[in-house]
This record gives structure tokens, C-alpha cells and sequence, in this order.
């Protein structure tokens, strides 16, 4: 009896003791996860710092993308890595210049160039004010510039709108990876993808859009003027496009993956060089 006894208590203790034991385990887990959530965030502040340094004693005067700022950085030590790669937003179309006849020209060749329907671009024209209208959402028309390319959900466009699609045998990029809103307008001809050169002018066809890349992959653009260097660029083509083009960029947006332990931190931001501003910021 005294056997029985002296069993019931000790498996009564053992078990306190496990449940202390993972109320203890617990704890520490959720004290560590606010700790390294913590150094996330103090160190990613530390990264921007450290790629906005980078961006602010670069050379303003052309940029491009053999620049010390368009590598990505890597560092890892013990149980932190920080990743951040930085890109410049005025390699995009703005899709706010909708009262601009020029950049209308340019937006209908861009998305005829990404197999989107024009019926679309009629409704970020009827969201931004630059045309009176209705659209069939469930939202009141805004009436002003888009604040985020999120915007562009509201509208109704799809999802190979926005990331891309594949047509035949031929992979077609979304308005995502080609377009922003948070420059003046000019795109840089240094840095500017292929799907956005294109649609410059419908005589930017694939062949001659291959010589700019190569050209300035070997000697980047000091003037826009220098587009005639390339082989079959026209003067009739540089004059169309002059108001729309630069060799430099103002905006850029910064990337900053932090990890610490079993905690990673994604954050974006968009910074203006020239006005030395934070125009949008977002933590994950």
C-alpha cells in the first residue's frame, strides 16, 4: 500500500515538474522570439541606414546598373543575415501621368506589349480623374493619382496582369514588375528593362532594343543624346522620347530581409536621393 502510495506521489510531482518544466520552455521561447524580433528591427533600421548611405555618395549624375548600389549585399554572422538589394524606380513607367498625351502613347504600347486589355487602361484613367466615367467595381471612383500599384486590384485586373503570363511559348511580364508610382516620370535609359523600352516607341522593336542593352551593358549613357550611338536608334526616335527619358535616377526602392534565429523581417522602402526623403515604408 505504502508502494502505491509513494508512486502516486511521485507520478503526481513528475508531473508538475514536466508542466513547469514546459511553462519554462514557453516562456523562453516567447521571451526569445520578442528578443530576436527586436534585433531584427534594430538592425534592419541599421541596414537602410547603411544602403541609404550608399545611395547618397553615389554619383548622381548617371546611374546604371554596374553601380556599387545595384549589387546585392549579403552578410551572415553567428545567427543574423541581412540580405538587401536596392533598385531604382524610375527604371518603371509611372502609371499617374495619365493627362499627359505622350505617356498615353506610351502606356497603349505597353500594354499591348503585355497582352493587356485596353479597357483597362480606360479605367485607370477614369480612377486617376483624367477621364469622367464609370467602372464596374464595388468601389466610388477615386479620382485622383494611385497611391500604390495595389490600387490596380481594385480596378479588376488579373493576377497575370499584375505578375505575368505566358502566352504561347513566350513569357510575358506583369504590370508589377514594370511600373510605378512614385516618380516624376522620367525612366532611365541606363537601367530600364526590355519590356519598358519597348514600349518608348513602337520602332523600339526587340532587335534594336537588344543593341541598347548590349551597348550600355559595355558603356552606360552619360547623355540621352547618346542613344544614337546605337546602331539604328534615330534621331526622329531620341526626339519622340526626350521628354519621357533620363541617364539618371531620384527614386529607389531598398529590400532588407533580415534573420535572426528562427525570426526573419522583410521590409521595403522608397526612397527619394534627391530629396533625401522616405516617400513609403512597409515592415513584415
Amino acid at each position: 500500500m505504502i508502494v502505491v502510495v509513494v508512486l502516486m506521489a511521485f507520478l503526481t510531482l513528475s508531473s508538475y515538474v514536466l508542466q513547469a518544466y514546459q511553462d519554462a520552455v514557453s516562456t523562453y521561447k516567447f521571451i526569445s522570439s520578442v528578443y530576436n524580433k527586436q534585433q531584427a528591427y534594430y538592425i534592419t533600421k541599421s541596414a537602410f541606414e547603411l544602403a541609404k548611405f550608399a545611395l547618397d555618395k553615389d554619383d548622381p549624375s548617371t546611374d546604371t546598373l554596374t553601380d556599387n548600389w545595384a549589387l546585392p549585399f549579403e552578410f551572415e554572422k553567428d545567427s543574423v543575415k541581412v540580405k538587401i538589394i536596392i533598385y531604382d524606380e524610375n527604371r518603371f513607367i509611372n502609371l499617374n501621368n495619365t493627362k499627359d498625351s505622350g505617356y498615353r502613347k506610351i502606356y497603349e504600347n505597353l500594354f499591348r506589349e503585355l497582352y493587356i486589355k485596353n479597357e483597362l487602361l480606360k479605367r485607370i484613367y477614369i480612377w486617376t480623374g483624367a477621364e469622367e466615367g464609370s467602372i464596374p467595381i464595388d468601389y466610388p471612383v477615386k479620382k485622383r493619382p494611385l497611391d500604390s500599384l495595389e490600387e490596380l486590384k481594385l480596378l479588376g485586373f488579373s493576377d497575370d496582369d499584375l505578375y505575368g503570363k505566358m502566352v504561347g511559348n513566350n513569357f510575358y511580364p506583369g504590370l508589377f514588375s514594370v511600373s510605378t508610382v512614385f516618380t516624376d516620370g522620367k525612366i532611365n535609359v541606363n537601367t530600364v528593362p526590355p519590356a519598358v523600352l519597348k514600349a518608348l516607341n513602337p520602332k523600339l522593336d526587340d532587335n534594336l532594343v537588344s543593341k541598347i542593352v548590349e551597348f550600355r551593358r559595355k558603356t552606360p549613357f552619360k547623355s540621352v543624346n547618346d542613344l544614337v550611338l546605337v546602331d539604328g536608334f534615330t534621331f526622329d526616335i531620341l526626339y519622340s522620347i526626350s521628354n519621357y527619358i533620363d541617364v539618371k535616377s531620384k527614386v529607389f526602392h531598398i529590400k532588407i530581409e533580415t534573420t535572426v534565429g528562427d525570426t526573419t523581417l522583410q521590409a521595403d522602402y522608397i526612397y527619394n536621393r534627391d530629396e533625401k526623403k522616405v516617400l513609403y515604408k512597409t515592415l513584415i
